[in-house]
């Protein structure tokens, strides 16, 4: 790992580094989502009853995109955690070409049990049960010699052999694959569920890690979910439902963000997808995808024309990078979430058209 010092770019690596640059850039398809230039989509059909409840809740239209973004979730990245795996071969689940969701196998959310309950011993019961045995012993005889009989020390043994040691491989395996110093095991990887891909404009749902579904961006519909949880609040999913077809399921995009916040939050969210799906916007302005604003054409023309610091978030410290997050989420407090909306059934220029057309008058 680089030191933050070495993190710096010198002036005789800028143009080796530029070279990479360059060779990486990633490359539109015609596929791709464009804002500005689309074809009309057909209307939706008629749906019956089971599919109208699966699709029930809060639609988010098309719209043009802002600066706009929620703090849900990216806040939970910091810049010192993000430069620990900022050099590893393993791609980020948000890049430059696509955003991926993956979501924990079943053995995996075990394995996951085991390590916190594994932590809570080491840290909780296992000092605790330590303590109580030394007391016995430096309290219960004469002297800790006379103390240290058989039972002590069967005790102490078959403490440190079958709970203490058990818990530190356990808990140490398991900081250590977070760490990316170890693979797991086939059956204790995460899944995939989605992939928006940006260069080619198309989703994917997957299942049981194979494609189940792919379809066009625009082909979707953005609805928010929500259900009552035990405690009478609302739990919310932003799930991407595909008009055309009458599949029983739908692409759940919000998993990042959790499922407790204000609807607001979701639709700044949805506005942060439709910029990344848009090419004919700059990516997401957030740490996650700073590295990828050098190899995506929009973003780099974009960030030349504005002289964005292309090491904004990762320069920052941790503190800084909280302070700087409060405060959009303050200033964004009485700012829309996304723009004017698009009616994608008559096209890229519906927004525009109700706008009155300028004269070539002069005047008197």
């Amino acid at each position: 790992m680089k030191e933050k010092g070495q993190m710096n770019m010198d002036a005789s690596q800028a143009p080796d580094n530029a070279r990479t640059n360059q060779q990486t850039i990633s490359h539109y398809q015609d596929t791709a989502y464009n804002s500005q230039h689309f074809l009309p989509q057909k209307p939706r059909q008629e749906q019956g009853f089971l599919r109208r409840m699966i699709t029930r809740g809060q639609h988010f239209s098309f719209s043009e995109t802002t600066a706009s973004i929620t703090v849900k979730g990216l806040d939970d990245l910091t810049p010192s955690a993000f430069a620990i795996n900022e050099n590893s071969p393993k791609p980020s689940y948000w890049n430059e070409t696509s955003l991926n969701g993956e979501a924990l196998s079943g053995w995996s959310q075990v394995y996951i049990v085991i390590a916190s309950l594994a932590a809570g011993c080491l840290m909780i019961a296992l000092p605790l049960l330590y303590c109580i045995f030394l007391l016995g012993l430096f309290f219960g005889k004469s002297s800790i010699a006379d103390g240290w009989d058989r039972i002590y020390a069967d005790i102490f043994l078959g403490l440190t052999l079958y709970a203490t040691l058990p818990c530190l491989l356990i808990y140490g395996h398991f900081r250590l694959v977070n760490a990316g110093y170890f693979f797991l095991a086939p059956f204790l990887k995460a899944r995939r569920v989605f992939e928006l891909n940006r260069t080619t404009g198309m989703v994917t749902l997957f299942k049981k890690g194979k494609p189940f579904f792919t379809h066009p961006f625009i082909e979707f519909d953005c609805v928010l979910m929500s259900s009552p949880t035990q405690q009478g609040l609302l739990n919310y999913s932003l799930t991407l439902i595909h008009r055309y077809q009458n599949y029983s399921v739908g692409v759940p995009i919000s998993g990042s963000m959790g499922a407790n916040h204000k609807v607001i939050e979701y639709l700044r969210f949805w506005n942060m997808v439709q910029r990344f799906m848009d090419i004919s916007q700059p990516l997401p302005d957030i740490l996650v995808l700073e590295p990828a604003r050098l190899r995506d054409p929009t973003t780099i023309a974009y960030d030349k024309v504005h002289g964005r610091d292309p090491r904004y978030w990762r320069d920052m410290t941790d503190e800084e990078f909280a302070h700087r997050m409060k405060a959009i989420e303050g200033e964004q407090r009485n700012t829309p979430a996304t723009g004017k909306a698009i009616d994608i059934f008559k096209g890229p220029n519906s927004k525009t058209s109700a706008r009155k057309k300028p004269t070539n008058k002069k005047k008197k």
